[in-house]
């Protein structure tokens, strides 16, 4: 079995964890995601979180031990580099092996031009499908 350390292919499918808040993504209006969803948060120093779907599956990559419901979207490896993001695998052991990260998406760069580029591109070109909600898991 492999550490999830191995270079990301370009064949390979990619998870983002969506919140399920309408600000986040609207099921009932929208089949695509608001940028709010690839939005770097105060903890993403170093690049903003996905997950390799060779290491796991949607329901999988939802569950969370902070009580929080999730859709999952769906990137694949090549887009996004065509699109000049690198995808590098940052593996959590023991449960998230599959984790890796786009490095220019970090708090710090959210809201430069090119920053702001990415939210949107990810958002409203790149991640699709997306499935769930997926239920809560403490």
């Amino acid at each position: 079995m492999s550490d999830g350390k191995e270079p990301i292919t370009d064949e390979e499918i990619l998870y983002r964890r969506i919140p399920v808040q309408p600000d986040f993504f609207d099921a009932d209006n929208d089949a695509r995601a608001s940028p709010l969803a690839f939005r770097p948060r105060e903890y993403d120093t170093t690049g903003l979180s996905v997950y390799r779907a060779k290491y796991g599956t949607p329901e999988e990559v939802a569950k969370n031990n902070r009580g929080k419901r999730f859709y999952i979207g769906f990137l694949r490896a090549s887009n996004l580099r065509a699109h000049g993001m690198e995808i590098i695998p940052k593996p959590i052991p023991p449960d998230q092996i599959g984790h890796a990260e786009i490095p220019e998406l970090t708090f710090e760069s959210k809201n430069t031009k090119r920053g702001k580029e990415l939210q949107v591109k990810l958002a409203e070109q790149l991640c699709f499908p997306i499935t769930g909600p997926y239920p809560e898991n403490r």
